[in-house]
């Protein structure tokens, strides 16, 4: 049996109803909205979903629905199999899964969670907003290539910290975007859409050639922490080879 999903409400939705109706993990495929991996005589719309069968209401614990929410915002085609394996397992006899970290299915679900919590802090953290001037007057715009479908994860944190400002956050998969008031979600965009440079990178770079500690260079941690795939958006990686020249002959003028 077929069934879509593309966000955690649409699997939620799904999967309440495949398990009402019995329907065992191995018996479902998941697949994304017009998936053009799907097989040459898989029908062009997947059919109609099961009717419920009457029953005891399911209970799963909230620490599944946290971790579903999170984990649905994983990249890996295997996430909605995975999750709906899980539902099953916590409401046929298995109420403590979550529990059994050495138990491969709860063991790669916590891997999934945990790539994508890291992604939501690398998105905090590279971010870099430029300063554009629109019929409203002030607005910032940023793009941000992140690994995993996070903008809805990771844009309350901006609505927090700037909330006095009007911005944008565009990333290939969606687009955040904050009014003042209300934090609205959008498209996709390319990199091409967002502004050129602008008088507050320069802010960037002094800032990070103030904190730059010539005497720790750590070159594998240094792009560990802060992946090239990065370094395009970021204004302060432009000076990195420079402060990376300079760094032994400023060790030696401070010994």
């Amino acid at each position: 049996m077929l069934a879509e999903a593309l966000t955690f409400a649409d699997w939620r939705a799904a999967a309440r109803t495949l398990l009402a109706a019995g329907v065992l993990p191995q018996d479902v495929e998941w697949r994304e909205p017009g998936d053009v991996q799907a097989g040459l005589f898989d029908e062009a719309a997947p059919p109609a979903l099961p009717q419920a069968r009457a029953g005891t209401p399911f209970h799963v614990p909230p620490a599944f629905v946290k971790l579903a929410e999170v984990v649905a915002c994983h990249r890996s085609p295997r996430r909605w199999t995975l999750l709906y394996a899980a539902l099953w397992r916590l409401t046929h006899g298995e109420k403590h899964l979550l529990n059994v970290p050495s138990d491969p299915l709860t063991h790669e679900l916590g891997l999934m969670r945990g790539a994508v919590r890291r992604d939501v802090h690398k998105m905090h953290a590279f971010v870099r907003f430029r300063l554009c001037q629109d019929e409203e007057g002030e607005h910032y715009v940023a793009w941000h290539r992140p690994d995993h479908r996070i903008v809805r994860l990771a844009a309350p944190f901006f609505q927090r910290r700037f909330s006095v400002l009007r911005w944008t956050i565009l990333t290939p998969d969606e687009s955040a975007f904050w009014d003042g008031q209300t934090l609205h979600y959008g498209e996709g965009a390319p990199v091409s859409a967002a502004p050129d440079s602008d008088a507050l990178e320069n802010l960037w770079r002094t800032y990070y050639r103030a904190i730059f500690n010539p005497a720790r260079i750590k070159l594998k941690t240094m792009t560990r922490e802060l992946p090239r795939r990065h370094w395009a958006t970021l204004p302060e990686t432009a000076i990195i080879p420079q402060l990376l020249a300079e760094a032994p002959m400023r060790v030696d003028a401070m010994i």
